[in-house]
């Protein structure tokens, strides 16, 4: 048995998860393969504008359990920090990861490496273990440092065809805008 059809297998699914995106079908199964386990498991999809990245992410915020959606360009350490103690994510999903700067980027790769998130300030230390896997998006990841890379499963994504640019604009309208498959 090849590796396709075990994949195909172990991740056969009658779930909604993916519902409005067009293709990616093996990255679909990395997907429900992770979920699936316990572990702490870390993905980046990079790859050009509309290619269904944040597409991806939108889907499992709306499908998991705890999970916390962050905007890279208007993400704060402070910020993040306070959100992870307080409410302690199972899923931190980062879209445009390459907008937050390098200093805050120190955070996400203490909590992919260790599972620890701590701070320590003049009056105020703390530190927490969490069981948080991170799922990110960019365009281009040569923005985030090397250490950061390097605790990622990158999955690069392919441009779409006109042909999938298309039916996913239906799907959309169908779907989400709820307009009647013959207006479209």
């Amino acid at each position: 048995m090849n590796f396709q059809k075990l994949i195909a297998i172990l991740t056969k699914s009658e779930d909604r998860l993916f519902d409005d995106i067009v293709g990616y079908d093996h990255i679909k199964k990395l997907f429900r393969m992770v979920l699936q386990s316990d572990s702490t498991t870390h993905i980046l999809l990079t790859g050009p504008p509309a290619s269904a990245k944040t597409m991806f992410l939108t889907s499992l915020l709306q499908h998991l359990k705890r999970p916390y959606f962050v905007d890279g360009g208007n993400t704060t350490k402070a910020g993040m920090i306070e959100y992870l103690f307080e409410n302690q994510p199972r899923y931190l999903l980062v879209d445009e990861i390459d907008k937050l700067p390098p200093k805050h980027q120190t955070l996400l790769l203490n909590l992919m490496e260790t599972g620890i998130v701590s701070e320590t300030k003049y009056g105020k230390t703390r530190e927490a273990k969490l069981k948080t896997s991170v799922f990110a998006a960019c365009n281009n990841a040569i923005k985030l440092t090397s250490p950061l890379l390097s605790r990622f499963f990158v999955v690069e994504f392919a441009p779409y065809a006109y042909h999938q640019f298309y039916e996913i604009t239906l799907r959309l309208l169908v779907n989400q805008e709820k307009i009647a498959p013959n207006d479209c």
